[in-house]
């Protein structure tokens, strides 16, 4: 009797897709900003991700490249950012993975940078320097209305008047 080992088709160890990014770093922030980025893989890639931070709000975004030319073993992959709503730095990065799970990041660490230009963001009225303004005032008028002579305390000179008005007193019950 001869037994028959069945054999896995194992891809070899292949190397890692390597990555070639094409992209502007001085973009309008109002206006569409193009990526590029050219992949060789000795097997074919499954899926480009392309990781940005939105510099209006802090959003990071995962967006999935899409081949634009060539083969998905050796191709262009696309994928073009929206507009933004004020200028900054657009940071980003790219994972590409095939069909074997290998993967490689662009760049391996940290992540690449695009200047916007563009308008810059309004910048909020300052309230709490109204309110704090506002207490200021209150605080002073009814300091100045308490303390005030002639309101609460009398002045000089009804304290004269005072003092006369009881020495009077003091001549007539003698």
């Amino acid at each position: 009797m001869v037994l028959l080992m069945p054999t896995l088709c194992v891809p070899s160890a292949s190397a890692i897709p390597v990555m070639d990014l094409d992209i502007p770093y001085i973009a309008d922030a109002e206006q569409n900003i193009s990526i590029f980025v050219n992949i060789t893989s000795d097997l074919p890639v499954n899926e480009v991700i392309l990781t940005y931070v939105n510099p209006s709000n802090g959003l990071l975004n995962n967006e999935f490249m899409n081949l634009s030319s060539g083969t998905n073993t050796n191709g262009t992959w696309y994928f073009e950012i929206p507009p933004q709503k004020y200028k900054g730095t657009l940071e980003l990065w790219i994972l590409a993975s095939d069909i074997s799970g290998a993967s490689a990041r662009l760049p391996s660490t940290g992540s690449y940078d695009i200047e916007l230009e563009g308008p810059e963001p309004s910048k909020p009225f300052p309230w709490n320097i109204v309110v704090i303004v506002a207490v200021l005032a209150i605080v002073l008028i009814v300091t100045e209305l308490i303390f005030k002579p002639g309101f609460y305390r009398p002045t000089g000179r009804q304290k004269a008047q005072a003092l006369e008005e009881e020495d009077r007193k003091k001549e007539l019950e003698e």
